[in-house]
């Protein structure tokens, strides 16, 4: 495993090995920009259903955040960048922990940007695995952890505001899981070439 600050690139040689392999390209966005703008309606999908669930526990409302009287007050807090720093982590790390042998593959690694982090991998991983490793972090912190913590009485704004923000930032994971269901057959593998997507049937 490894640490990058910058977007893996695709290696043309590998791209031209994997296509003489009768490896099949994804039909995805091309850069991340048009990814972002592609996935607002799973943004607005998985907010919506994380209100949803959090809903069902809480009474939180807009007056907890500092709107009133249709003014909005903002306290900066250390405490909240923190806490969306951690988050960030957090959501990267479920993707990374749930790669095959993440902590020995060289092709394997977590990166750090300004807009946040991504994990990446040149693994080959079956597509249920890859669409287990997609949702997880959605699943997990969006709708698994409040409804445990709601059942318990621990669903405060704070915590409400953060697994929301995680589900929005979700919403491209959520956009590959569609790609993926549309475009590969069920016993397909997955392997990636810097951020591009490749599929093959291989037999077992």
């Amino acid at each position: 495993m490894k640490i990058t600050f910058h977007m893996p690139k695709a290696d043309p040689d590998k791209q031209a090995k994997l296509l003489l392999q009768q490896w099949v390209k994804l039909k995805e966005p091309k850069s991340l920009p048009k990814a972002i703008l592609l996935s607002v309606p799973f943004m607005i999908l998985g907010g919506a259903v994380t209100i949803m669930i959090t809903r069902i526990f809480s009474t939180v409302s807009l007056e907890d955040y500092g709107l009133q009287g249709g003014t909005i007050t903002f306290t900066f807090n250390i405490l909240y960048l923190v806490s969306i720093f951690l988050l960030l982590l957090l959501h990267e790390l479920i993707h990374l922990i749930l790669i095959p042998n993440f902590v020995k593959s060289a092709s394997t690694g977590l990166g750090i940007q300004l807009f946040g982090g991504f994990v990446f991998s040149e693994e080959i991983i079956s597509r249920l695995r890859f669409i287990i490793i997609s949702l997880a972090p959605f699943l997990v912190i969006s709708i698994i952890l409040p409804i445990i913590l709601g059942a318990i009485g621990w669903l405060n704004p704070g915590i409400v505001c953060l697994v929301f923000l995680n589900a929005l930032g979700s919403s491209v994971d959520l956009l590959n899981v569609t790609l993926i269901l549309y475009q590969v057959p069920k016993k397909a593998k997955i392997i990636n070439n810097g951020m591009d997507t490749f599929w093959k049937v291989v037999d077992q």
